[in-house]
């Protein structure tokens, strides 16, 4: 399974503009995410027709200022994939332990 995380030009600033303070954040969801989706990567066959891949986009964006941080979740397009993704990125950016144990249960389970 392929995937990539992407950092687009919103408003002039790219992910790698981010706010020193959001960096901590973003960074641990970006390595959530590489532990994560291949784990999880085989729950998309169900959204494959014939055996082709299965591309899955959502965003989340970071509101507000200092600490005070306000969390808006976005998808391109309403499909089941899309909604999957921006659930994962919900849940490890609210219950991050919860779903990573959740995962390594999964984990452990398949391989």
């Amino acid at each position: 399974m392929k995937w990539g995380l992407s950092g687009k030009v919103k408003q002039g600033k790219m992910l790698s503009d981010a706010p020193k303070e959001l960096n901590f954040t973003i960074g641990e969801l970006m390595e959530d995410c590489n532990y994560a989706i291949p784990i999880l990567g085989h729950l998309f066959k169900q959204f494959s027709k014939n055996q082709e891949p299965v591309t899955a986009t959502a965003s989340v964006k970071f509101e507000g200022e200092n600490e005070d941080w306000q969390l808006a979740f976005s998808v391109p397009e309403k499909n089941e994939a899309n909604e999957y993704i921006q659930g994962l990125l919900f849940g490890l950016l609210t219950q991050r332990n919860e779903l990573l144990r959740k995962v390594k249960l999964l984990e452990k389970e398949l391989y």
